[in-house]
């Protein structure tokens, strides 16, 4: 029985369905929370049938897969969040796929015709009855121009950025039914993050955007030959419309297809790992949600992709830093690996780093031994995740949608060869960016990068310090300090504060031992200085070395300390 709210607006709609469906699939965190739980018992909802024979994390994904596109989607875009999702659900929802309600010809043509402005039978000699492809929020038709070009009519389906604005607030209002539930399990700010999903997933509502992505592969793909990238036709584009170059392709997997076209499996998956992997390399172009609907094998052997809607962008840095990574993996280098990923955290401040290194290490050793039919960049996705929960790292999400990209990418070659190896392909690449890693050209960018850094350092630190002693003349810097240990605080104080009296002293005797030597011409002289010159500088080498002796004895035994500890 369904929930019933007063004049059930659409939210309300929504929201009776989710919980009908959670409760249906019976998701734990929702059937214990006690308000909704009222709510349920006088309902009367049952739950799935035969669901003892399912784990909960088959239930969540079942769940999710029935709630729609918008939380297809906000799964996918959790998986990039290991901090929030246990590994186990994250591979749940690597299997997640859009239902594919039934678009007819006669919709699409009378969005084209909305947005566009246009008439059909005026753009048109021909528009297929069936799309031949859809992602949750649009539908792909094909169709030719009067001018006679085959193109590719995307569409918008009706009532998608409406439908998705309305399951967004409803994640808010379960997020903060649920809000003690994901408090205890360390999940904050959860509206945070349905505000920065809600960031990702707005702009896939306006075709305008894949327009203009399409136009970057096309650009940056240029000199790629075993890459195909449509041509857009920008006068029929709108928000919801995108119209582009039709290419007759068959689905990279659909092996009766391409293997009747003279294809062999063998070179279909060695041409597309060796062109999503170069390409992603070298210009940070990617597409991030690969199927084996999304990516397309053309007669002549060239890879193409159906949508553009998921396109993501490495920044240089990024994509010299993945490059080390692949050259790490393929020597089982843990210091360049590890270097890596603590360069392109955004938190770099391990407890112990030594520890760190001996855990990537291990993952780079067990990938080493991997056979050919295993699922070599999945177990290094899954493999990093563990190490960055484990020691507080949090990575770019560009960075772990790269990984789950090439993860996705290796799944769809092993469906085409079983006995592809991902890894050959990172060996010859491995080798060149070591090369490349110490020619000249890196070594000036880095050195023009640091003096660049150092020069904003210099040009900066003035205008900081004034602001800095400003607030201290008018009483507006304020200092809170949290002290934990206050025996271990005050004996570190005393420490210091020896310390800072020795070499207070040694500098005291340095300085009257120079005094007395410029302006004591008189008197009894030892080695060439008068008595108490040499006195002064005697002792001014004896507490010196006294302090040099303590502070190295200090430095061993805490070193001492922490080996222990760590064994």
């Amino acid at each position: 029985m369904p929930l019933k709210f007063p004049k059930n607006p659409k939210i309300f709609d929504k929201f009776n369905n989710a919980l009908t469906v959670l409760f249906k699939y019976g998701i734990a965190p929702f059937t214990e929370n006690g308000r909704l739980k009222k709510i349920v018992n006088k309902t009367g909802i049952k739950t799935l049938e035969n669901s003892h024979k399912l784990n909960k994390w088959e239930k969540i994904r079942l769940a999710t897969q029935e709630l729609g596109a918008t939380a297809v989607y906000f799964a996918k875009f959790l998986c990039s969040r290991p901090d929030i999702l246990p590994l186990e659900l994250i591979s749940e929802f690597s299997a997640l796929e859009f239902d594919k309600p039934q678009v007819t010809k006669a919709t699409a043509i009378e969005i084209f015709e909305t947005s566009t402005r246009r008439k059909a039978d005026k753009t048109f000699s021909y528009f297929d009855n069936y799309c031949f492809f859809q992602n949750g929020y649009a539908a792909v038709f094909r169709a030719k121009m009067l001018t006679g070009e085959d193109v590719a009519v995307k569409i918008i389906l009706p009532e998608a950025k409406e439908n998705a604005i309305s399951d967004i607030k409803l994640l808010k209002r379960l997020a903060g039914l649920a809000d003690s539930f994901l408090e205890r399990h360390g999940i904050q700010n959860p509206s945070e993050i349905i505000d920065s999903f809600s960031q990702t997933i707005m702009p896939k509502l306006d075709l305008r955007n894949e327009a203009e992505m399409i136009k970057r592969f096309k650009k940056a793909y240029r000199d790629m030959k075993s890459f195909a990238v449509p041509e857009v036709f920008s006068s029929y584009n709108s928000e919801n419309t995108l119209v582009t170059t039709y290419y007759n392709t068959a689905g990279i997997t659909k092996a009766k297809e391409f293997t009747a076209w003279g294809l062999d499996h063998r070179k279909v998956s060695d041409t597309f790992l060796n062109t999503f992997i170069t390409g992603m390399l070298t210009t940070g172009l990617f597409e991030a949600s690969l199927t084996d609907e999304t990516v397309r094998i053309m007669p002549e052997g060239k890879i193409a992709f159906s949508d553009f809607s998921s396109t993501n962008l490495l920044t240089s840095v990024q994509r010299n830093l993945i490059s080390d990574i692949v050259a790490a993996l393929t020597t089982q280098n843990s210091g360049v690996l590890a270097n890596s990923l603590r360069k392109i955290a955004f938190n770099s401040d391990f407890k112990n780093y030594q520890e760190f290194k001996n855990d990537v290490q291990l993952l780079a050793d067990n990938l080493y031994f991997m056979e050919s039919s295993e699922h070599y960049m999945r177990e290094f996705s899954f493999g990093i995740m563990k190490i960055c929960f484990k020691h507080k790292i949090t990575l770019p999400a560009e960075i772990l949608r790269a990984f789950s990209a090439l993860s996705d990418a290796e799944n769809i070659a092993l469906s085409i060869t079983p006995t592809c190896l991902i890894s050959d392909f990172f060996k010859p690449y491995g080798k060149k960016l070591q090369f490349e890693r110490f020619s000249p050209e890196r070594f000036k960018n880095t050195i023009n990068k640091n003096l660049s850094q150092a020069s904003d350092f210099l040009e900066n630190s003035p205008l900081e310090l004034s602001v800095i002693l400003r607030k201290i003349r008018q009483g507006q810097l304020f200092t809170n300090i949290n002290i934990t240990d206050f025996k271990f605080f005050v004996r570190r104080m005393d420490i210091a504060a020896n310390k800072l009296i020795f070499c207070f002293i040694i500098g005291i005797l340095i300085l009257s031992a120079t005094i007395s030597a410029v302006f004591i011409k008189d008197g009894f002289f030892i080695f060439g200085l008068p008595v108490l010159s040499f006195i002064g500088f005697t002792l001014a080498l004896f507490f010196g070395v006294m302090l040099l002796a303590y502070v190295l004895g200090t430095r061993f035994k805490n070193h001492k300390a922490e080996e222990y500890n760590d064994n």
